[in-house]
């Protein structure tokens, strides 16, 4: 288990490493990779410290990275798939499957955005892989 998370939580300091890591090897600036992505710099590099963080904008960097959600759950109980890069559109939290979920709080209101923390435990509990709770949106 990775230390700080626990056992369905996404690992968003190992998220962080393997963005840095992936990002300096095609010797991209920061402020590029967060134009490509449409997420803000500082939002991402925040992740290397956060325990918990919006998670359309943590899907578009795993969507950028080219893997499954599930590769930063610790001890995912599921096999994941990876995500579309965002391209000319964006990944979003289909909030309508997820209120049909039995662990999703009936309270959550269609519109609200979610943390990555929150969909990555819900996700787990109903043995859904994170890429089934998302949609694809044009810009």
């Amino acid at each position: 288990m990775t230390v700080g998370f626990e056992s369905g939580q996404l690992d968003l300091h190992e998220l962080s490493r393997q963005i840095d890591q992936v990002r300096r090897d095609r010797d991209l600036a920061w402020s590029d990779l967060a134009r490509s992505v449409g997420v803000a710099t500082s939002t991402i590099r925040r992740f290397a410290t956060a325990s918990d963080a919006e998670a359309d904008g943590v899907l578009a960097l795993i969507g950028w990275l080219g893997v499954s959600p599930e590769h930063f759950v610790v001890d995912s109980a599921v096999a994941g798939t990876p995500l579309p890069p965002a391209g000319e559109g964006v990944i979003r939290i289909d909030l309508s499957r997820l209120s049909e979920l039995p662990d999703w709080p009936r309270r959550a209101q269609t519109g609200t955005r979610t943390t990555i923390q929150r969909l990555a435990m819900t996700a787990q509990a109903a043995e859904k892989t994170i890429a089934s709770l998302t949609r694809w949106s044009a810009i």
